[in-house]
């Protein structure tokens, strides 16, 4: 099977290259990097991409992540993650080829006294937020053979996600305030890219058409406490030199462009009684991550 890897330089992405290669030949493709470099924004260049790959599989983590920003840039923000996943749906319906692509809690809002489920209604509170819906349904209508994941809270111990930015100022013996009335499902990128090769190996018992899956670390969590228990870990690992203070604020006090889920808890039932496994707890899935980070230090 050849599979076509988008945002290949991505957290999610280089978590997947690996993975996704037990299963087939990967090829892999960013803006600035890859086997092919592909400006993903330009639809005459991503379908010359796929006209020369011709894969089998795409597996679609690229998107367009700058929350914030996506408040001043819009267009460029449904670009990448309504109008892009959009194209790739049409060429795998014109070449009858399945395509995997990732969304997020951001399409949620509100508070419930359970995870939200794959059919709960949705109202997003952002640009982003709106963006990824917006993308769901195009991939939805589009008749394509489709796997869409939705997770929450992505981190990795690559750079540029609120992990490594919160243990770089430990390491900086930075004192830190973090939110605590914003609560949701931590999720290591590695369980997610576990997650997606699980559903892919059972992929001919997915219902024909669009499959949709909650994918999240088990628990709900929030920032604060996730914070504080990952500079509490990583102090007890040696990745940062002490354990420095950290603060709880509230969300009013830390002021975003974009307004965030209060409630971002993700019911992964159906992901768990599909593939018959229990996806690991938010502290499990931490304690992974940092395992690996200590490897790649070392």
């Amino acid at each position: 099977m050849r599979i076509l890897l988008t945002g290949a330089a991505g957290q999610l992405g280089r978590h997947l290259q690996p993975r996704l290669a037990t299963l087939g030949d990967v090829v892999s493709t960013d803006l600035h990097g890859g086997d092919f470099r592909c400006d993903l924004s330009d639809p005459r260049l991503l379908n010359k991409t796929l006209n020369r790959v011709q894969p089998d599989l795409i597996v679609n983590p690229a998107a367009w992540t700058a929350v914030d920003r996506a408040e001043d840039e819009p267009e460029a923000c449904f670009r990448l993650n309504r109008d892009m996943p959009s194209w790739l749906a049409d060429w795998c319906v014109e070449q009858d080829r399945m395509m995997v692509h990732f969304s997020t809690d951001y399409v949620f809002s509100g508070s419930l006294d359970r995870g939200w489920r794959e059919d709960d209604p949705t109202d997003p509170q952002s640009v982003y937020g709106q963006s990824k819906l917006e993308g769901e349904l195009a991939l939805k209508q589009s008749g394509a053979n489709v796997l869409m994941l939705r997770t929450a809270w992505l981190y990795s111990h690559f750079p540029g996600n609120f992990l490594s930015a919160i243990l770089g100022r430990a390491e900086r013996s930075e004192s830190l305030r973090v939110v605590s009335d914003q609560t949701g499902s931590p999720t290591w990128a590695g369980l997610l890219a576990d997650a997606c090769v699980t559903l892919l190996t059972l992929r001919d018992e997915l219902d024909a058409g669009y499959s949709s899956f909650h994918v999240a670390g088990q628990g709900a969590w929030t920032w604060h406490q996730f914070a504080s228990r990952a500079v509490e870990r990583a102090f007890e690992l040696d990745l940062i030199d002490q354990a420095v203070t950290v603060d709880p604020i509230a969300s009013a006090n830390w002021p975003q462009k974009a307004r965030r889920p209060e409630w971002s808890v993700l019911d992964c039932e159906r992901y768990q009684q599909f593939t018959g496994q229990t996806l690991p707890t938010v502290d499990e899935g931490l304690e992974a991550c940092l395992q690996q980070w200590v490897q790649s230090v070392c």
